[in-house]
This record gives C-alpha cells, structure tokens and sequence, in this order.
C-alpha cells in the first residue's frame, strides 16, 4: 500500500510542469528517500531536516554550475539516520550546495556538529546515482544530539548485543532527556524495552515499547511484535542464560532501588 502511494505521488510530480515542481509548494520528504530515488526527485523543490556534519569542498567531476567559486558545500546526515551506529555515521551526505551570494551563507557557516536544520531546495542533477542539491533556504530545528547521547547509544546497544542487559540499561537511560530528538530518544526506549523483557520485567518494558511504537506513528513492526509479546507471551521473551542472582550489585537493574515503581512509564519530553 505504502509503496503504491509512493508511486502515485511520483507519478503526480511528474507531470507537473518544471516550473511549478521548481517555485510551488515544496514537497515534504526526507533526504533518505531522496538519496533512494534521486531520479524521482529531480527537477523536485523537497523540503527535509537533516543533521549538520561539517561543510565541504567538492570540486566538479561532471559539468555542473555548483563551482566552489559560487557555491558553498556541505554535509550532513539525514534526520533519522541513528548515527550512534558506525555504519550510518559513516554514510554522511556531501552534496548540499548555497550559493555564496545568498543572504544565509554566514549563518551556515557558523552551524554546529549534529545541529538540526531544516533545508528547503531542487534536486539540479543526479550523477552515479547521487542527487546534487541547491539549498534555497534552511531554517534551524530545536534539540539536538550531543557526543555523551552518541556515546550512552552506542554503548547501549553494544551492550544489548552482548547480553548484557543490565549494563545495557544504565547506559540507555542516560540517553533521553530535554532537548534530545525524538528519533534518539524512540530507539532509547525500544532498546530499554527489550532489555527489560530480556530480564522478565514485562510490565515495565511495555511503557517504554508503547512509548516507542507511539513515536514510530505504529511503523516499526518490531515494535509492534515485542508490544504482543510482552502482553501475552513475555515468557518467551527472557533470556534465561542470563541469572540476575548472580549480578553485582552496581549491574542489577536500577528500578530495583525504587520499591514499588516498577512499573513506571517513561514521561520524558520530547522533541518533535
């Protein structure tokens, strides 16, 4: 159904005419979808949010008018990259272009590591399956990711995947907080979820997947499954290699030091 919609839209962005797709209403998209099918997209004036990396210098290998001599360049992440994992920190997007003479050129150069923006621009030209963007204006998203969030993910999830649950734990409660968005903040809460279905804490484990599946709008279909199992089956969900009587008392889990607030749902703010 999803992928049918897609077309249909693309379909109706075709047939308008250059002009309109250049000057009308900008189409509301992300950057991974436009990095997906830059084809679809050219000639299209999208709107999106990504995270700042750092700007650039891209010389031409094909003949473009994003010259360094009129165009600044930069890079950035898509805004649900989860960049705390190696792989999507790596994939970083260089083709981002404002021209030098646009009233906005000090203000990008004075963005931050991770800073959210929110780009309006037309896809110019794809070359070798990469979309090359004209940004004709941006405007700057609140909240933000920082290196300690990065770090409490990553050590987070590395934790997870060594059955470390417990530990695992400690570092992703340390991720939520103000001004965090809420991409971060719906994998922190997915990750604590199955965390502490791992360790047989269904009821506490189902505040925080209901609080993910919430923000995922009821997309993440893993969610979803780990939701019904921990309603009906969380018994099939332990992990029982793992004996919590054995822990040290620095890795039991934390809400065992608050008596009777095991089942406390996450009530952090968001940032949307």
């Amino acid at each position: 159904m999803r992928t049918a919609l897609f077309v249909s839209f693309l379909l109706g962005v075709a047939a308008l005419p250059a002009q309109d797709r250049e000057f009308g209403t900008a189409v509301r998209t992300t950057l991974a979808e436009v990095r997906e099918n830059p084809e679809a997209y050219k000639g299209v004036k999208v709107k999106f949010t990504v995270q700042f990396t750092s700007l650039g210098k891209i010389s031409n290998p094909f003949f473009t008018k994003f010259t360094p001599t009129d165009f600044a360049n930069f890079y950035a992440w898509s805004d649900e990259q989860p960049i705390w994992q190696e792989k999507q920190y790596e994939d970083v997007f260089g083709m981002l272009f404002l021209s030098k003479t646009h009233p906005k050129l000090e203000e990008l150069y004075s963005l931050r590591l991770y800073q959210r923006i929110e780009v309006t621009g037309i896809i110019r030209n794809t070359f070798q399956g990469t979309p090359w963007i004209e940004v004709s204006d941006f405007e700057e998203v609140e909240g933000q990711l920082d290196t300690a969030v990065l770090t409490h993910l990553y050590r987070g999830e590395k934790l997870m995947s060594q059955r470390l649950w417990p530990r695992a734990i400690a570092e992703l409660s340390l991720a939520p907080g103000d001004g965090v968005p809420a991409n971060a903040v719906r994998a922190a809460h997915k990750n604590l979820g199955i965390c502490l279905l791992r360790m047989g804490e269904p009821e506490t484990a189902i505040g925080y997947l209901e609080s993910a599946s919430e923000m995922a709008q009821g997309t993440d279909l893993e969610v979803m499954d780990l939701l019904a199992m921990a309603k009906s089956q969380p018994d099939k969900a332990i992990d029982r290699t793992v004996d919590s009587r054995g822990l040290k008392e620095s890795e039991r889990p934390m809400w065992e030091a608050f008596e009777g607030d095991k089942a406390g749902a996450p009530t952090t703010k968001l940032m949307r």
